[in-house]
Order: structure tokens, then sequence, then C-alpha cells
């Protein structure tokens, strides 16, 4: 193995890659959460909503491009290792295994608000407002986000280190 693939091996199969921009995005959209949150509530007219469902667009990519990261480490790692049964490979089985599960469930979430933005969009056109509904759906979906993003950090920080990491 050459010295590159070590280093990108030892970096990108680390629990902290998957922690620190998991952290970071939970921060990112728990902050737009709340400002939208807050601004919605002071300004319940079309402009409050319109900038919910503005916001929207940055949390859904969010979402599906970390998730698919996530989804992703698994394969990554057996390419990374050359073989599926090298024994390194089996160290990472839980890290992978939750890694994959949680990145499943941010890019249901980020298509789900997504769906619903591409309907309400559609409905739009046939002069059904529903712009409450819709940031009201998203604010919703955001929080849910949150609560698996947080726990998928928990879950990975919790991943005990002897067995998981080199």
């Amino acid at each position: 193995m050459t010295k590159t693939r070590q280093i990108i091996y030892a970096v990108v199969l680390n629990r902290a890659f998957l922690l620190f921009p998991l952290v970071l995005i939970s921060l990112l959209v728990g902050s737009i959460t709340a400002d939208d949150l807050r601004f919605l509530l002071g300004h319940m007219d079309k402009h409050g909503y319109q900038r919910v469902i503005d916001n929207e667009s940055t949390i859904t990519i969010l979402l599906i491009g970390f998730g698919a990261i996530m989804d992703g480490r698994k394969i990554f790692s057996k390419r990374l290792l050359e073989s599926k049964n090298d024994p390194a490979l089996e160290q990472h089985s839980a890290l992978n295994a939750t890694s994959e599960y949680y990145g499943f469930m941010l890019i249901v979430i980020g298509i789900a608000i997504e769906i619903v933005d591409q309907i309400t969009r559609y409905l739009r056109t046939f002069n059904i407002d529903i712009m409450a509904f819709e940031a009201i759906f998203s604010l919703v979906f955001n929080v849910v986000a949150l609560i698996v993003m947080l726990k998928a950090a928990y879950r990975i920080a919790a991943i005990d280190i002897e067995k998981h990491q080199l």
C-alpha cells in the first residue's frame, strides 16, 4: 500500500471524518431552522413563508449530499482495502453499518422535502396557494433531520475505538 493510500485510508475511514461534518451540518441545519422558526412566527405572511421555503433547498442539498457520503462509506472502504475479505475491513463493519443506515435516512428525508416542494410548485400553477403548509412541513422535517443527525453522531461517537478503528 502506497503512502498516499495509507493517508487516505487513515483519514477517510476514521470516525472523525464522519463526526466533524455531521456535527457541523447539524449546527447549520439547526441554525437555519431556528432562524426560520423565529422569522416565521414574527412574520406570518407570504414573505415569511417564502423565506422558509428558500432555505429548504439548502437543507435538502446538505441532507442528500452528506447522506450519500455516509451511505457510500462501506463501498469506499471495500475499494480502498481492495478486498472484501481483508481483516481490516471487519474492524469497520459496525461503523459502516451505522453510517449506511443513517446516511440512507438523511437521503430519504432530503428526498421527502424535495418531493413536497415539487408538488407544491405544481399546485401553485393552478393558483392553489399552500405556502404555509410547505413552510410548516419543511420545519417539521428539518427537526426530524436534526434528530437523525444527532442520533447518528451519538452512535458513531459511541462505537468502541479499539474494535472499529486502526
